[in-house]
């Protein structure tokens, strides 16, 4: 017989196989776990995320059409100084900045001289 230096890549131990095969299996198992845990992380994310623009949405100070009162803007005359004169007394100045954008459909804040806006009544 002659002399050979070949080794198996394969355990020749029986107990040895089955050893690496639970170490197999434990790092698979924990690896599906880890993923389900990341998945479900991602999931709680983005339904809070989705729950909080819809609580935002829902939040929003909603303005009647029919309580409106109408208004023509001087010139110099801003958004924060008409709603200084025209909100309620408790209101935020930047709530009421917000209702008069909604009801006019204003793309930008900016307002200029024989503007008619409409000032919402809360």
């Amino acid at each position: 017989m002659r002399y050979s230096t070949y080794q198996s890549i394969f355990p020749m131990n029986l107990e040895n196989m089955q050893e690496t095969q639970k170490k197999g299996m434990k790092g698979f198992i924990q690896m599906i776990a880890n993923t389900l845990l990341l998945k479900l992380l991602i999931l709680v994310i983005v339904v809070w995320i989705a729950g909080a623009g819809v609580l935002t949405v829902f939040a929003a100070p909603s303005v009647s059409k029919l309580e409106v009162t109408k208004l023509t803007v001087q010139p110099g005359d801003t958004l924060w100084q008409i709603a200084v004169k025209h909100k309620p007394e408790r209101m935020d100045t930047r709530v009421y900045i917000e209702g008069i954008v909604r009801i006019n459909g204003l793309e930008d804040r900016g307002v200029q001289a024989g503007q008619v806006l409409k000032l919402p009544r809360f």
